[in-house]
């Protein structure tokens, strides 16, 4: 009876240390510059599982989006579908939620599918703020060559709730 209930805290505690989602994202887009493909490229977008709202602005040079609760998206995912496109995706502004951990002095926020290496950059007063355990954070993710979208991510905090 005693290595059931070991078990299932476990588990249970597993579950809530290794969630965690990316719930917006405001990807820059290089290279569109007319509307037919700013629509082909919403389009595309909307047809990725985990996204609830896509809207592309030519204007912007933008793709908003608002994922849906409990998605798996990955940042890597959309930033692939941008190319796919025919586009180059720059930076992001991203919101998240996370386990925060630091590691040799070092932040990072992990969400169930990527890695986010908390940038220097950051304003002191945020990392200040920034504790061990889940987190809500909203920042800038630098950008990555096409090439070499790797899953790990460099953020520069904006915003911790």
């Amino acid at each position: 009876m005693r290595n059931i209930f070991r078990i299932m805290m476990i588990g249970l505690f597993g579950i809530g240390t290794a969630s965690g989602q990316i719930t917006k994202v405001d990807q820059e887009v290089y290279g569109m510059d007319c509307a037919p493909c700013a629509y082909g490229l919403e389009r595309g977008l909307k047809k990725m599982d985990g996204l609830q709202e896509v809207r592309v602005s030519l204007n912007d040079g933008k793709a908003y989006m608002g994922l849906a609760a409990e998605n798996g998206l990955k940042l890597r995912s959309i930033q692939e579908e941008v190319k796919k496109n025919g586009f180059s995706a720059k930076k992001a502004e991203v919101t998240l939620i996370g386990n925060a951990t630091k590691e040799d002095g070092q932040w990072y926020i992990e969400t169930a599918n990527e890695r986010f290496s908390v940038s220097q950059d950051t304003p002191t007063a945020l990392l200040q703020k920034l504790t061990v355990g889940t987190a809500s954070i909203s920042g800038t993710v630098q950008d990555e060559e096409d090439d070499n979208l790797s899953g790990q991510w460099s953020i520069v905090l904006t915003k911790i709730e």
